[in-house]
């Protein structure tokens, strides 16, 4: 798959775990869904797992969604210092079908999702805006859930401006 963009700076000091991961675009005519304050469906991708079997289990325990017309977009690697881990990030577009399951979360944050159909547009700035107040609220990265927060939201904007 293509690279698209490297968010984050190799320390050279620290030996890398990678770890792959999906993410996915889903549009329903002429809007994409985002959730929380700007981030995409998706997560790592399990042994023996490939991709599109990570995107169908992921969408379904997130959201409950299936897709179909699943097509790449290239892949965004992320350096996250604070795990030592080397995101692989493989990401997608696809076409939104249904709402056809409960969701079945792994965890709080899962459970808490909220999402929202946007224009391009407007996802474009409203995760742009995200990226901004995160920044505002720590000027200095010291942790990775600020890291993370960070780094997943860049990679939101960057795979929106290659659909625009």
């Amino acid at each position: 798959m293509k690279l698209l963009t490297v968010i984050g700076e190799i320390n050279e000091s620290i030996r890398y775990t990678e770890r792959p991961t999906v993410k996915v675009i889903i549009k329903n005519n002429d809007k994409v869904l985002i959730l929380d304050d700007g981030l995409l469906p998706g997560g790592g991708i399990d042994d023996g797992e490939t991709n599109q079997q990570a995107i169908t289990r992921e969408l379904l325990e997130e959201l409950g969604v299936t897709v179909s017309n699943t097509r790449e977009i290239g892949q965004v690697t992320q350096y996250r210092n604070f795990l030592n881990r080397e995101y692989k990030v493989y990401s997608y577009i696809a076409q939104f079908e249904a709402f056809t399951d409960i969701p079945t979360p792994q965890d709080a944050g899962e459970a808490a999702f909220v999402y929202y159909w946007m224009t391009i547009d407007d996802a474009l700035r409203y995760v742009t805006k995200s990226i901004a107040k995160i920044k505002e609220n720590n000027p200095e990265v010291t942790d990775d859930t600020v890291q993370g927060a960070l780094y997943n939201r860049m990679t939101t904007l960057e795979l929106l401006k290659t659909i625009r």
